[in-house]
């Protein structure tokens, strides 16, 4: 590595695309949340820049170096996350959903019970919308619903009893249609004003 070389100069704008990219590919994964996505970026600039020493231009591309660490980066954060699901450590406290509760006011009540919606939306980091905000969206859908071609209409109602396998299924196309189907529901819903908060 040439000794002007500074390790800062490794985090170009392609090295923060890239890591933006993979952090959210990673919090999809199970095992991590959305929330999980700030800490994801920093770990991986914190190890490219712990890498950046090892740059060699006389062996390959910055691109093709910064790649290669951050895809690094991404298996050792998965495999630390699922060695950590398997055993936790032994200062982990583990307990069973079937686990009964004390209660103030009553009888002991199962955890499994007492876990509310807010407990796994501050787990994930993505909040429900209130029942107000339901209906609202429910109506918008309702009243956007009809200016859609024929063919999206049946996409649209479909997807809103099925998960996406039955949708391909009850209407005889392909994945890869379904993804069409949808993203052209979305520009729809868009031009229309509807869209996600």
């Amino acid at each position: 590595m040439p000794k002007s070389f500074d390790p800062q100069e490794i985090v170009t704008e392609y090295a923060r695309t890239l890591i933006r990219v993979k952090a959210k590919q990673i919090v999809r994964r199970p095992g991590f949340s959305r929330s999980d996505q700030a800490d994801v970026e920093q770990d991986l600039v914190v190890h490219l820049l712990c890498q950046a020493q090892h740059f060699d231009p006389d062996r390959g591309s910055l691109n093709t170096f910064i790649s290669r660490v951050v895809d690094s980066a991404v298996a050792m954060l998965v495999r630390e996350r699922e060695r950590f699901k398997r055993n936790p450590g032994d200062d982990a406290e583990v307990q069973s959903l079937a686990d009964m509760v004390p209660q103030p006011d009553g009888p002991p009540e199962p955890l499994a019970r007492l876990i509310s919606r807010n407990d796994l939306e501050r787990r994930t980091g993505v909040a429900s919308l209130s029942d107000a905000q339901l209906f609202d969206l429910a109506s918008d859908v309702a009243s956007v619903l009809p200016s859609l071609p024929p063919k999206l209409q049946d996409v649209c109602r479909s997807l809103l009893t099925r998960n996406r396998s039955e949708t391909e299924a009850e209407l005889g196309i392909s994945r890869r249609g379904l993804e069409a189907a949808i993203a052209a529901i979305r520009e729809h819903f868009e031009k229309t004003g509807l869209t996600k908060s």
